[in-house]
């Protein structure tokens, strides 16, 4: 935290009219001196007098400026929390009584007013945010300290990454510069790179070892479909091994052409044909991995490469079953999803699980917080939205007005909350994502 505590007990000190009021000062003291010498003498002398404290009192100016503009600078922040705290009525006043004489001698009593309680507030400012600490007291302000989110966002003119409700504070992270969208199409070659590690953009960066598997959800035009794809390169990238089901047989059935048709599945027999081979290969790396124990260790140590299983339109597959054959294919796909989900991180085989609508039919919310990264893109209700982060669920959420923006929530980031994402932009008249798979395979 950046400072001393700031409340209205302490002794305030506007540095910055103190530094206006002492430039002023300075102008006049010019002034009058050179009203001086042109009353008191006459000549070279004196106007090369003159000319010399005009120049000392430009250089005295500028040194002024720079130094209000950064005691300005310096004690803004604190400025508007004292202000923040008076108009909001932070603070308790008390009633002070004193024997004084009167201008005839005598002693009375008099009664002054002075502040014997106040909200306490610290800050701390980095480039990219400043977040305000309002501290808990146990008094009359405590029950306030939870509820500042939308004054303080007035307050500084900025909006609300997220609030951290601490047992002595409360944390409110203001955004000063947004992180900066991923640019895919300005990229200069897509090629092979080593590590796990995906940058997905403003200011995420994604390891499916640390944070296992993938739920994205999101309506028509929301751009989910460009998302996706994105993800796909990223996964052949780090020589991931990526099995498709497409049950809407849309753009991803038809990369069968260039993957090859064992890996990817539009039919409910063959999306259960493919879930199989995932869980089959699965289960032979974990018994390879018990016969060659290693303690701590996971798929690197022995030399797999991740795989994907890669789940597109979860709702559209659900509902194609609807007879007992139908849903027997179902259960059976849904049960081999859950071995995946509850037990793929250690052997490197995860999935990803997209649908336009999330609810409890989809996927149950054991497995849903089972999936480490959770994207809702587009807008959505608040209901859809609890049915995507559970308690992870944002209390206001932030208007998605950009494609491909929306809300992002990623274990183990120690943030209790989703939070506003925009999605790696992709121009698809600059970048072609078939000419790009192609160099990949």
């Amino acid at each position: 935290m950046e400072g001393k505590e700031i409340s209205l007990l302490d002794r305030y000190t506007d540095w910055y009219s103190i530094m206006k009021n002492l430039e002023v000062f300075l102008h006049i003291l010019f002034i009058l001196l050179m009203i001086t010498i042109f009353l008191t003498s006459a000549g070279a002398w004196s106007f090369m007098l003159v000319t010399l404290i005009a120049y000392v009192a430009i250089l005295v100016h500028k040194v002024m400026k720079k130094k209000r503009n950064r005691i300005a600078k310096k004690h803004f922040i604190k400025d508007r929390l004292v202000y923040f705290i008076k108009a909001n009525s932070l603070y308790e006043e008390g009633i002070r009584e004193s024997e004084q004489r009167d201008n005839q001698g005598r002693w009375k009593t008099v009664r002054e007013k002075y502040i014997s309680n106040s909200a306490v507030f610290s800050y701390e400012q980095t480039d990219r945010k400043l977040i305000v600490y309002a501290h808990k007291n146990a008094d009359n302000f405590t029950a306030k300290m939870s509820q500042l989110e939308e004054g303080l966002s007035a307050l500084f003119g900025l909006p609300v990454e997220r609030v951290v409700n601490r047992n002595t504070l409360v944390e409110y992270h203001l955004v000063i510069a947004p992180p900066e969208r991923l640019d895919v199409s300005v990229i200069s070659e897509i090629s092979m790179v080593d590590g796990l590690d995906i940058n997905l953009g403003y200011g995420v960066t994604y390891n499916p070892v640390k944070c296992p598997h993938i739920l994205v959800s999101g309506g028509t035009g929301s751009g989910k479909s460009v998302f996706i794809s994105f993800l796909l390169l990223e996964f052949i990238r780090r020589e991931s091994t990526v099995y498709i089901c497409d049950p809407k047989a849309s753009d991803l059935g038809s990369l069968s052409h260039y993957i090859g048709d064992e890996k990817i599945a539009t039919t409910p027999n063959n999306i259960a044909r493919v879930v199989r081979l995932v869980v089959t290969e699965m289960k032979e790396r974990y018994a390879f991995m018990n016969a060659n124990f290693k303690y701590g260790s996971n798929f690197a140590d022995h030399n797999y490469s991740p795989i994907w299983l890669v789940f597109d339109e979860m709702g559209a597959f659900q509902a194609s079953g609807t007879d007992k054959k139908s849903k027997e294919l179902v259960n059976e796909v849904m049960d081999g999803l859950k071995q995946v989900i509850l037990l793929g991180r250690q052997s490197g085989i995860f999935c990803l699980i997209s649908a336009q609508q999330m609810n409890a039919n989809t996927l149950n919310t054991d497995l849903r917080d089972n999936l480490g990264l959770r994207i809702a893109l587009g807008a959505n209700s608040s209901e859809g939205y609890r049915m995507i982060f559970g308690s992870a669920t944002p209390e206001n959420i932030p208007p998605i007005e950009t494609k491909g923006a929306g809300l992002l929530y990623m274990q183990g980031s120690g943030e209790e909350c989703a939070k506003y994402w925009e999605s790696p932009y992709v121009d698809m008249k600059k970048f072609d994502f078939i000419a790009e798979l192609k160099k990949l395979l």
